[in-house]
C-alpha cells in the first residue's frame, strides 16, 4: 500500500529527525549522517529488497501522489493537502531513481488529467512546481 510506506518513512524520518534536533542540536555532521542513512533506507529497504528493484520506492511514491491528486470524497482540505505534498517532497528528496518516479508520475499526471479527475488544478501545478 502506496500510502503506508510513504507514512512509514515519513515517520522514521521524523523521529529521527527530531533526535538529532535534540539530542545533537541539529549539528551539521549529524544531519549529514541522518540524510545519509535515509537515503540508504528508502532506497534499499524490505520492500525494496522484496520487489528485487530499486525502482519500488519510486513507484510507491507516484502512486501516493496520485492517490493525493485524485477526485475524491477521502480526499484533504487544500492546506492540508500541501503540507502532505510538503511532506512527500521530504522522501523524493531521498529517492535515486528520479527519472523512475517521474516516469511513474508523468503517466498518472497524464491519466488524471486526460480523464478529469484531478483534485485540483492549483494541486498539480503547486506538486510540478516543487519537482523542479
Amino acid at each position: 500500500d502506496p500510502k503506508m510506506y510513504v507514512q512509514t518513512v515519513l515517520d522514521v524520518h521524523k523521529k529521527y529527525n527530531a533526535l538529532v534536533m535534540s539530542a545533537f542540536n541539529n549539528d551539521a555532521g549529524f544531519v549529514a549522517a541522518l540524510d545519509k542513512a535515509c537515503g540508504r533506507f528508502i532506497n534499499n529497504n524490505a520492500v525494496t529488497k522484496m520487489a528485487q528493484s530499486s525502482s519500488k520506492s519510486p513507484e510507491l511514491l507516484a502512486r501516493y501522489c496520485d492517490s493525493l491528486l485524485k477526485k475524491s470524497s477521502k480526499n484533504p482540505e487544500e492546506a492540508e493537502l500541501e503540507d502532505t505534498l510538503n511532506q512527500v517532497m521530504v522522501v523524493f528528496k531521498y529517492i535515486e531513481d528520479k527519472d523512475v518516479f517521474q516516469k511513474f508520475y508523468a503517466k498518472m499526471l497524464a491519466k488524471r488529467l486526460v480523464h478529469q479527475n484531478s483534485a485540483s488544478d492549483d494541486a498539480e501545478a503547486s506538486m510540478i512546481s516543487k519537482l523542479k
